[in-house]
This record gives structure tokens, sequence and C-alpha cells, in this order.
């Protein structure tokens, strides 16, 4: 019989026991798997790092333009695209040797720093990877538990599947801490460097590779050589793993660690704000600015604003824009001023008086309508339409002048006229569609003073409305915003040498380069604007005071202009406008009317013509006459000889813009007088007061000055332009309502009105 021990017979019941309990243990092993598992799985946050971040604006190449700092006070700039290959070399080799190799968690660091501590008998090194570094930083954590140690480990193996080794160094570059209100690699590099990450040096590499591991004991301003030795030992191992060349070792241990934290730049405020406004605050922007043309029209800016400051002139605006693109090269929203004299608004945004800004616009849409010709001879003489009686800048007239150089010499008495003829309710609707946003009073409000002035449009719509007719003058396209002819003859008309005294500094830029360029001052001497374009660019300037304060003397000529050519110097020079003849006719012009040859021309020329102008009138100035061949005077049919008859074609300029006309032009001969009882019937035109030798008391106002008397005539034809002139000396013109208001000296006078073709009703009268 076999006797079992009692001791077997434990044992033996120990290990059923064991053996009973197996599946359990599987079982909740496999639990604890699938919760792992599941940890693993969603342990990392959809979004890794929960931050401010500094708006950031960078130029066309990358460069920064300008920062602001994130909300809670950090500079912590957006996440970067790539990290410099010098600092990434740098951060592993001090922090994470094995960082290309590991998924996450790397036991020989952790194993290494187990024995430091075990020697030091303290916590003196974690073992932790880039990785979890980044999982420590993202959850913000400051102390060092064996919980927190275990968690970071799982999130740094989950962190590794989801992201790639570069995408990791990027997160770690970017919220870094770098000592004081600095975080991240780009922030540090603009803060304690100048300049970009990417241009780093191996020694300002190595600084910022040190310097989060310890931001808070080292910093520029505290324990300098400590940080210096530890620069120094991280450019040693480097240079022994041959990562750096001899001389490069020798140059990188030689540099001085920077004195103190600089300046971010400041290059665009405006445009900053002008981007924060469509709620980009917190992103980095890419724009199209080119840093070195922003940073010498800066330049520009500053040194006129010192000048101009002294006259009472403490505001200005640049907008550069490449015309194929209309994106910004260079923005000024104003000068750097004071908070009294608003430093902080956006002029470049702000609807300003377009003084006469606006007239190329307009003679574009006249010839692109066929209304008149680059040549056409248009009136410029004292005139009235409606109540409306505008002035030349010069108070000097050329009775007529070709369209061409009514706009490069920007008379306003002809834009005026074009304008009634054109329409305010068309012009206005043509700017709106080259993209002026601020017209919002309906067109008869504006009324004729819209082309001097009586509207409001911003720099930055202007800039871009020049832009436009750049681009229509190079278009191939079907439907541009006017033809290329047009485009360009408008663009000629400006680039023309052929301009007023007081617009001087188009001499000094002469030959350098061939621009189109207008200037314009607001009424009471508010606003001065000059907007330059070539093929390539539009500068657009606008000088005066953001209050709206007038300065006496102050124009468009003497204070944009200047800004506006030096700018120009800053860009590339631009080879001038291709003539788009494909849009264009050759034909035969009147030589001296500059309109298309009629039937009583004497003298043609052959030139382009844009095909938009061909329904534009064939001359109207030439006119056939008789004359008496022995007296040369004026003949009709009827009242001289037939064979003492002379059959002429004659040149004749309106009756009220012939001594203006004659006075720039001495070879001009005006019109034979008529032969005595041989006038044409001028029954058409009559004068209704005053009456025939009428006796006229003007009586004293209420306010004790004397009044006016209301001259009064009319016509058959009711488009007739009457001329009117009191003791020969002209007064004005009058369309459709023929009344003038006048207050004549006491005496004797004769009063004088002509119609268009010359005919004449004069009436005597006195004045008590």
């Amino acid at each position: 019989m076999q006797i079992i021990s009692l001791g077997s017979y434990l044992n033996l019941d120990i290990e059923m026991l064991a053996l009973r309990r197996i599946p359990k243990i599987k079982k909740w092993l496999k639990r604890l798997l699938v919760v792992l598992g599941f940890y693993f799985v969603v342990c990392l946050p959809e979004t890794l790092f929960e931050e401010n971040y500094s708006t950031v604006l960078e130029d066309a190449n990358g460069q920064l333009l300008m920062a602001h700092i994130a909300p809670d006070g950090q500079w912590r700039f957006p996440l970067s695209d790539s990290i410099p290959t010098k600092f990434s070399t740098a951060l592993i080799e001090f922090e994470d040797r094995r960082f290309q190799n590991h998924h996450g968690v790397s036991l020989l660091a952790l194993g290494r720093a187990t024995i430091q501590n075990i020697r030091s008998k303290r916590l003196v090194s974690g073992g932790s990877t880039l990785s979890m570094q980044v999982i420590r930083m993202s959850r913000k954590r400051t102390g060092r538990s064996l919980t927190d140690k275990l968690k970071e480990m799982v999130m740094a193996l989950r962190l590794e599947t989801k992201y790639s080794k570069e995408e990791i160094m990027t997160l770690h570059a970017s919220h870094a801490p770098f000592g004081g209100n600095v975080v991240g690699l780009e922030a540090a590099s603009w803060r304690y460097f100048g300049h970009n990450a990417h241009t780093l040096s191996w020694a300002e590499s190595a600084t910022l590779a040190v310097l989060p591991n310890a931001p808070s004991l080292m910093h520029l301003s505290k324990n300098r050589k400590a940080l210096q030795d530890k620069r120094n030992r991280l450019l040693k191992r480097l240079f022994d793993d041959k990562k750096l060349t001899e001389l490069e070792y020798h140059t990188a241990i030689a540099e001085p660690l920077p004195e103190k934290p600089k300046r971010l730049p400041q290059l665009t405020p405006h445009y900053m704000a002008y981007f924060s406004a469509q709620g980009l605050t917190g992103s980095r922007i890419k724009t199209s600015i080119q840093s070195r043309i922003q940073s010498g029209t800066n330049t520009i800016v500053d040194r006129h604003y010192q000048r101009n400051v002294t006259k009472g002139i403490a505001n200005m605006a640049v907008v550069v824009l490449d015309v194929q693109t209309k994106n910004v090269v260079a923005y000024v929203g104003n000068t750097n001023c004071s908070d009294e004299n608003k430093v902080h608004v956006d002029i470049a945004q702000a609807p300003r008086s377009t003084g006469s800004i606006l007239k190329p616009f307009l003679y574009a849409k006249a010839m692109e309508n066929g209304k008149l010709s680059p040549q056409t001879l248009v009136a410029d003489y004292p005139t009235r339409i409606n109540g409306y009686s505008p002035q030349n800048y010069e108070e000097a007239y050329d009775g007529m002048v070709p369209a061409s150089q009514a706009l490069a010499r920007s008379l306003n008495i002809p834009a005026v006229r074009l304008l009634s003829d054109y329409g305010v309710t068309q012009f206005k609707q043509n700017l709106q569609e080259f993209g002026l946003t601020t017209l919002f009073r309906p067109a008869e409000q504006y009324g004729l003073s819209l082309i001097l002035g009586g509207a409001e449009a911003s720099l930055w719509d202007l800039s871009r409305a020049y832009a436009e007719v750049s681009s229509c003058a190079q278009s191939t396209s079907v439907n541009p915003s006017v033809s290329p002819a047009v485009a360009y003859e408008v663009l000629e008309a400006m680039s023309s040498v052929n301009r007023p005294v007081i617009e001087q500094y188009w001499s000094r830029f002469d030959g350098k380069q061939k621009i189109a360029w207008k200037t314009g001052t607001s009424y009471g001497a508010r606003d001065a604007w000059a907007i330059g374009v070539t093929k390539n660019h539009v500068v657009a300037v606008w000088v005066g005071n953001a209050s709206g304060e007038g300065v006496p003397g102050m124009t468009g000529s003497n204070t944009a202009a200047p800004v506006l050519f030096e700018v120009f110097q800053l860009l590339p020079k631009s080879e001038w406008f291709t003539k788009p003849t494909r849009d264009m006719q050759f034909v035969n012009l009147c030589k001296q009317s500059g309109q298309r040859m009629g039937q009583h021309c004497d003298e043609t020329i052959k030139a382009y013509l844009p095909n938009a102008c061909m329904p534009s009138p064939s001359c109207v100035f030439h006119q056939k006459i008789h004359v008496s061949k022995t007296t040369g005077e004026r003949v009709f049919a009827g009242c001289e000889l037939p064979g003492n008859t002379q059959t002429k074609s004659w040149f004749v300029i309106p009756t009220a813009a012939e001594s203006y006309y004659k006075s720039n032009h001495p070879e001009y001969v005006p019109l034979p007088k008529f032969k005595k009882d041989c006038a044409e019937n001028t029954q058409d035109l009559d004068i209704l007061y005053p009456l025939r030798n009428s006796v006229i008391h003007i009586p004293k106002l209420l306010s004790g000055e004397k009044g006016k008397v209301i001259f009064e005539a009319v016509h058959r034809r009711g488009d007739a332009e009457l001329f009117w002139y009191l003791d020969k000396t002209f007064l004005t013109t009058t369309t459709d309502v023929h009344q003038v208001e006048f207050q004549p000296s006491k005496g004797k006078h004769m009063l004088t009105v002509t119609d268009e073709n010359g005919f004449a009703v004069v009436r005597s009268f006195e004045v008590e």
C-alpha cells in the first residue's frame, strides 16, 4: 500500500487549484490587454497643443515682416513647416542621439538615466526622448512622478505611430521653452539673433539646442558663462562626430552670445491690422510683400514725414502693387506719427476726397464709348453749366486743347464738360466697375463735381483701379474694362512730359523710366494724391492729415509725387507698353482739329486711332465759307456777284474759345467779318433781358449788400451753347437754361451774346 505524505498532498492540491485558475487569469489578461490597447489608441488628444499663438506676417520669401504677441503674453509662433538642418542636428546630438531609431521610448536612455540617478542618489536624468518631451510639453507637466512617466512613455509610443519623425521634431521645436516669454525655435531665433531660424549659424543653433534643457537657470541675462560652456561642449561633440569641420568648429566656439533679446521686425503694422480685422489673428500669414521694397518704402515715408510734419502735414500712405497679379508688393498705411495725429489709422483703407485722380477713367470710358479721340480738340474756357462754374488750377485757359493734353495737364474745365456730355450716372457706374467701393450716394448728389473731388475713394481701391488700366493696355482677353488701344492712349497721355510748371519733379525723373502718372489735390488742400503706372507696377501715394485739416500750398505735385518717384526707384525697371496696333486703325486725321478727316479739312496726317474711337465725330472745326475776291470779306449767295466769290475751307474755333486759343496759337486766323448787309439771319437768337436801351436799378439786399441782375437769352435750338460778354469781356457760357447772374457797375454797358456759329445779339443798357 502506497502511503502519500501530507506535504505531497498539499502540493498536489495547490497545483490543482492553480490549474483551475489559469482560465480566469487568461481572461483577465485579455481584458487588461484590451484596456491597454484601447488606452493606447485614445491616449493622444485630437489636438496635441491647445495654445494661443502669435500672429505672424511673412513676406513672399518667408521672411518675417512683423508679429503680434500671443494673447497669453508669449512669443509663440504658429507651427513651422520645417526645421533647419543645423538646429535639428544639434538638438538630436544633445537630447536624443537615437531619435531616428527608437519608437518613442529608448530603453538605453532609461537604463542610463536609472544608473545616473542611483549613483547621484537623486533624480538628475529622466531618460526622456524627444517624443516623450513633446508629450510632456503638451500636458504642461512640471512634476516627475513615476505614474506621469509611464503615461508619457505610452503616449510617446502612440505619438510615433501617428506622426513622422519630422513632424515630431517640428512639434518639439515649435513648443520648447527658450526662457522668459519666448516659446519655440522661430520666436527664439528672431528674439535672440534677429533673423530667420533657417539662417542660424552652428553656434546659434547649438545655443538654442541647449537652452530649453534649463531655460530658467541659464539665460542671456544670467549664467551666461554656464550657457556658453554648455554650448561649446555640444559643439565639441558635433565636431567629434564629424558633423562639423575643423573650421566650422573653431568659428562657432569663437562666436559670442548675443547681449540681449532683440525687437522683432515691425515693417507693416497697418497691413497686419488689415489681416487681423479679417479674423486671421493667431495665424501665420504669407503675403506677397517683398521685404527689400517694403523696408525701402518705409525709409522714404519716414524721411518725407520728417520734412512734412514741420509744415503741418502728419500723415501719408503708400501702396505698391504688382500689375499682373494685383498682389501687394509694399504697404504703408500711415506714418510713424503720434497718437494725436492718429498713428493707428490705416489711411490706405480710408475714403478720402479724390481731387483730380479720377480723370483718367473718364477719358478712358469716353473714348471707349466713341465720345472723343486722343487728338480731339476739347473746350477749355470759362464755363457755367447749370450753375456750376469750375476753374482750372492755374486759372488760365487754352480755349481749345487736345484731349490727351487736357488729361496730361489735368485741366478741370475740359473734364467737367466731358462729364456733362458723358453722364454722371454712367460714370459713377463705371467707377464701381473699376473697383471703387465707396460711392454710396446717388449720382445726382455728386453732380459734375464728381470729377474734381466731389467723391471719396481709398488708396487701396484706386491702386487696383489704376492697375486695371495697365492690365487692359496689355490685355488679350475678349472683354477688358477698356480696350487695349484706349488704355494705351490714356497711359501715353499720362506719361507726357508736357506738364504744368508745378509738376517739376517729372524733369528730375525723366530718362530713368517711362511712367504714366497722375496727381490730384482735393478742395481746401486736404488730400494730395499721386499714382504712377508701368507695365509691372502701380505706386499709389496719399499725403495729408487724417483729421481732414487742410494745409495751404499742399498739392499732389509737391508732396505726393516726390514720394512716388523715389518708390519707383526701388522697383525693377519696366519696359513701356507695346502699342496695340491690332486694336487700332491707321486713318487720316485733320491736322488742326485732331478729329477724323472731314469733307472740308485741307491738311491731314496719318495716325493710329483706337477702334473704339472710330464712331467719334469727323472734323467739325473746318467750315466751307465764301469770301469776296475784292475785299476778302465773308459773303453769301445773293449778296455778291457770282464771279466775285471765292470758296475756302476755314479752321474755325468757337467764339468763346477764340481769344484764349489765339493767345496760345498766334498763327490762328479768325473768320473774316461779313461784308456789310451780307450777314446771315440771326432770328434764332434773342436776348430776353435786359431790354433794348433799358435802365436798370439794382436794389440793396437786407444785408446791405448790392444785389445782382439776371440776364436771360433764348435760342430756337435747344442744344445751343451761348457765349456771354459784357463790355467785350467774356463772362461765361450757358447750355439748356440761358441765364447769367451778374453785378454790373454803375454806368452804361453793352451785353453781347453769341452762339457757337458766331452769330451775335447786342443789347445796350444802363445801371443807375
